[in-house]
């Protein structure tokens, strides 16, 4: 009798961690292709300096990440949330805000409707503000690809000339890419935001 109270017990806790995942998993893909908020503009690869990550935990969702950055840690001021369907260490917790981890940033993209730079500033009125997404990728039209552009904002820019639907700029290569509406599709695998966020960026 005892070893089938165990065997109940062990199936609860396993139905309830399945269902902590797939829950984390729909929370994830809330911020999807056609949610216009802050969550949806792209900052990606990324090179976290030394020192600036207090410390990895496993987690089941990125409502739950951003709780060990808000309760837990006093110096937390940024999570990384990465969808990773398994028991490993998939949530960040960095001593840095959302300026800082942008200057260690090479791509960044947003659709043409929201402002990339409301969505980077911590003084913004915009509650959103400080939520990105990384490990992103993109397929549909490109409508252009141009080179030798001298910034984000110009490449922002350039997407409201071409009526385009995303834009991408790498700081590194000056390219800008810009997608149009037609088959646009945007998945990624890792999710950020402030420690004090709103749930429903």
């Amino acid at each position: 009798q005892t070893s089938s109270v165990y065997l109940s017990f062990l199936h609860i806790f396993i139905v309830m961690e399945i269902l902590a995942i797939v829950l984390g998993y729909i929370a994830f893909l809330g911020c999807g292709v056609h949610s216009q908020s802050c969550a949806n503009i792209t900052m990606d690869s990324c090179t976290i300096p030394e020192g600036k990550i207090i410390t990895s935990v496993t987690s089941p969702s990125p409502d739950n990440c951003q709780l060990f950055c808000s309760q837990i840690y006093k110096s937390c001021q940024t999570w990384v949330y990465r969808n990773i369907i398994q028991d490993t260490e998939n949530c960040d917790l960095l001593a840095m805000d959302i300026t800082e981890l942008l200057g260690q940033c090479q791509e960044v993209g947003s659709y043409r409707t929201i402002s990339f730079e409301d969505c980077v500033n911590p003084a913004s009125p915009n509650h959103c503000e400080g939520f990105s997404q990384a490990g992103c990728s993109f397929t549909g039209e490109i409508l252009e690809t141009l080179p030798g552009v001298v910034d984000r904002k110009t490449c922002a820019v350039s997407a409201e000339l071409r009526d385009a639907e995303y834009w991408m700029y790498n700081i590194e290569t000056d390219d800008c890419v810009l997608y149009g509406i037609n088959n646009f599709d945007r998945t990624c695998n890792t999710a950020r935001g402030p420690n004090n966020g709103q749930g429903n960026c």
